[in-house]
């Protein structure tokens, strides 16, 4: 009996030790250097390459044009510097050949293809310099960009430009990121940006994205592939005291012709009345030349606003004159032109500096 029993501790403590003996050999091989598992490419102990095969990103925009509100994208034309640790091609232990050349892992998402695009790349080979002792790339690139702009700040308005760096291989095998050397820059005298905007900042980050495609990673072990997404944000800015001059200038002027009718003796009635209509004519006219700017863009910006408070203000200009007429309505206030001119004027301010500054 003691036999048996002694046979059976013996076997169950075998078998632990060689269950654990064998999670412990598992979990300490490299899946994706067997070849067996993806990326399928088998290395040895020799072979000085390791996964994740990072690639640095650096990105210098030369120029912006084309920045089309009613279409919803931009042109920009970019120099892109891409550093990694290994050459273009690496040749393995087993004579393996493993291209590296990034154009093969990296792309950039775009709106469509420019008849005239530019997509070249150039191997500068390795680059000794102090700062960055690395391969080097360098992309020169030309195309479309989707964006889709927010004006509701409009003429003051800052739009967020993504320009968006992408591998689809799986996070294990290739990642990206913004060169730690290089930092993003710009061309401070564009040919073709548009008068009235300025670069105010570059910034970057990373965010990942499960691809269709469907690889092993090891022994029972099958998923997606997780791809990475380096965005570049080009934060531009609208000058926008230029531009509301040149938007507001009519309806302002409007608005001081208005104001010239509390001048007109109150027994001018037919002249003031006249003279504040034509007022308000002019800043109707003024708010569809800026409509026309902006092209048909379904949404309330700050300028809709200011030109529907000119407009009632005017409006309401009407309403003190005809107040000041009728001798059955009694406003003491309003009776002297002066109150009602410093009236209207105060209160025309104050609402076009909240809505810009709001």
């Amino acid at each position: 009996m003691m036999r048996h029993i002694f046979l059976v501790f013996s076997f169950l403590f075998i078998n632990f030790i060689a269950f654990t003996k064998s999670d412990v050999d598992l979990d300490s091989i490299d899946y994706s250097r067997t070849g067996d598992y993806f990326p399928y490419v088998p290395l040895t102990e020799e072979d000085s390459i390791y996964y994740p095969i990072m690639y640095e990103v650096e990105l210098f925009v030369n120029d912006l044009y084309d920045l089309d509100i009613s279409n919803n994208f931009f042109t920009a034309e970019i120099t892109a510097g891409v550093y990694t640790d290994y050459d273009s091609i690496f040749t393995t232990q087993n004579g393996d050949v493993f291209p590296l050349y990034p154009y093969d892992y990296i792309s950039i998402e775009t709106k469509d293809a420019l008849e005239d695009y530019v997509d070249s790349w150039y191997y500068w080979g390795y680059d000794d310099d102090e700062k960055y002792q690395n391969f080097a790339y360098e992309l020169n690139y030309k195309n479309v960009f989707n964006h889709k702009w927010n004006l509701r700040e409009y003429p003051f308005d800052e739009q967020l430009l993504k320009i968006e760096f992408i591998t689809p291989r799986d996070t294990s095998f290739v990642s990206i990121k913004e060169a730690v050397n290089f930092p993003p820059s710009f061309n401070a005298n564009m040919d073709n940006f548009r008068d009235g905007y300025k670069i105010i900042d570059i910034s970057s980050d990373i965010s990942y994205f499960e691809t269709p495609y469907e690889a092993e990673f090891g022994p029972d072990n099958i998923r997606k592939e997780v791809g990475t997404k380096l965005t570049f944000n080009v934060l531009i800015d609208r000058s926008g005291s230029y531009l509301f001059t040149k938007l507001f200038g009519g309806s302002f002027c409007a608005f001081i012709i208005s104001w010239l009718a509390f001048f007109i003796p109150r027994k001018e009635f037919d002249s003031r009345i006249s003279l504040n209509l034509g007022a308000i004519f002019g800043a109707i006219g003024n708010r569809y030349f800026v409509d026309s700017s902006l092209a048909n863009i379904q949404v309330m910006t700050k300028s809709d606003v200011i030109n529907y408070i000119c407009i009632i203000l005017l409006v309401f200009n009407i309403i003190l004159v005809i107040v000041q007429r009728n001798n059955k309505i009694t406003w003491p206030f309003f009776e002297k032109s002066f109150n009602a001119m410093v009236f209207s004027a105060i209160l025309f301010t104050a609402l076009v500096l909240t809505v810009v500054y709001w």
